[in-house]
């Protein structure tokens, strides 16, 4: 027998065979395994809103977006957990059930209250168990809604709190135009009352010298022809200058919003949209810039990623301080006769020289 042939043999004889094995174990048992990327668990969140509110829109779609940008946030938006029963007395009676349908269930991770009377549905309806975060309210303190700025009172709700944002609206609003009576439209309610702002009204009012011509014959599904019977009124009784609220007759995919703002127009009333751009663009003398609702989105979904991430709600911070941004329109300027003072002209975000209406069915 040759030497290649005892040698090939002595390669694969039982002893050899053997080490060999015990190394391949070895290398396996002490070499590093990469596993498998671990997947995210997915987090459900349900909705509530009043009714249908443009604003209420686009604070939605912006904390949306701010929230799927988040590295390790998979989170889900069912369907069936979404629910806007609309403004009117008959829908609004199904709020309170809605909200204990969306607190009873288990399989939601987070439950968003857009709009004041939503939240307040789900906090009377609240079990302790789902955390709740509250979006789109005209003012959480006024409406008593939380304890106060820092504090919730609730340890499975939060939200976000302006500090001084509509106080800061009629004083700038008071600086350029100098008015002397400023009408408001509202409903009779208490969240009627926040909506409108009328305890900041009133206050300014006192602190600057100017009186409000209120008129709160408003139903809860605000109609064109209240507005306008509204609008009338306090005509009557001696505006001279006018706040554009968040009202559903200023909301274009309900009532014809640039009748009631020619109509303003018309009599040569300045007025003042708490909700901004879309309402100067349209032809409203000035308001709010509200051009990036992206702030706004990105605080909502760092509260949102908290609380997903185990956070208790109330231990996070309310406060956020956006300054104010303005906007102004030159075409209704010169229709009403005002003369917009140099500094104004300087300080402010949007200058819209001319008045374009938004397209029908087109998102502002």
């Amino acid at each position: 027998m040759n030497r290649s042939a005892i040698v090939g043999r002595s390669a694969f004889s039982p002893g050899r065979s053997c080490a060999w094995m015990l190394l391949v174990c070895f290398v396996l048992i002490f070499l590093p395994v990469h596993a498998p990327a671990q997947e995210f668990p997915i987090k459900r969140i349900g909705y509530l809103e009043a009714g249908h509110f443009w604003l209420f829109d686009r604070t939605y779609e912006a904390f949306r977006q701010a929230l799927g940008s988040r590295s390790g946030m998979h989170v889900s938006y069912p369907q069936d957990a979404h629910h806007s029963p609309g403004w009117d007395a008959e829908n609004m009676r199904r709020l309170p059930v809605l909200a204990r349908e969306l607190m009873a269930r288990e399989d939601l991770d987070l439950i968003v209250g857009m709009g004041t009377a939503a939240v307040k549905a789900l906090l009377a309806a609240n079990t302790g168990r789902t955390p709740i975060l509250g979006m789109g309210m005209a003012d959480p303190v006024a409406a008593g809604v939380v304890r106060d700025m820092t504090d919730s009172g609730v340890d499975n709700f939060t939200c976000q709190v302006v500090p001084d944002r509509w106080a800061t609206m009629f004083r700038v609003f008071h600086d350029v135009v100098g008015f002397k009576k400023l009408g408001v439209l509202y409903q009779d309610t208490p969240e009627g009352r926040v909506y409108s702002a009328l305890n900041d009204v009133h206050a300014v009012a006192s602190e600057l010298g100017f009186s409000v011509a209120g008129y709160g014959g408003l139903s809860t599904a605000e109609t064109d022809d209240e507005c306008r019977q509204g609008l009338e009124q306090l005509r009557k009784e001696g505006m001279d200058a006018f706040f554009i609220g968040p009202l559903n007759c200023f909301d274009w995919d309900s009532n014809d919003v640039t009748a009631l703002l020619q109509m303003l127009n018309d009599w040569k009333i300045p007025t003042f949209a708490r909700d901004g751009s879309d309402f100067v663009k349209a032809g409203a003398l000035m308001g709010f810039s509200t051009w990036n609702f992206g702030p706004t989105g990105e605080f909502l979904a760092g509260q949102a990623a908290a609380v997903l991430n185990g956070s208790l709600p109330r231990s996070l911070s309310m406060l956020d301080r956006i300054e104010p941004t303005i906007a102004i329109n030159l075409e209704t300027a010169a229709r009403i006769g005002f003369h917009f003072p140099l500094d104004v002209l300087v300080v402010s975000d949007e200058i819209f020289e001319h008045t374009v209406l938004p397209s029908p069915g087109k998102d502002r």
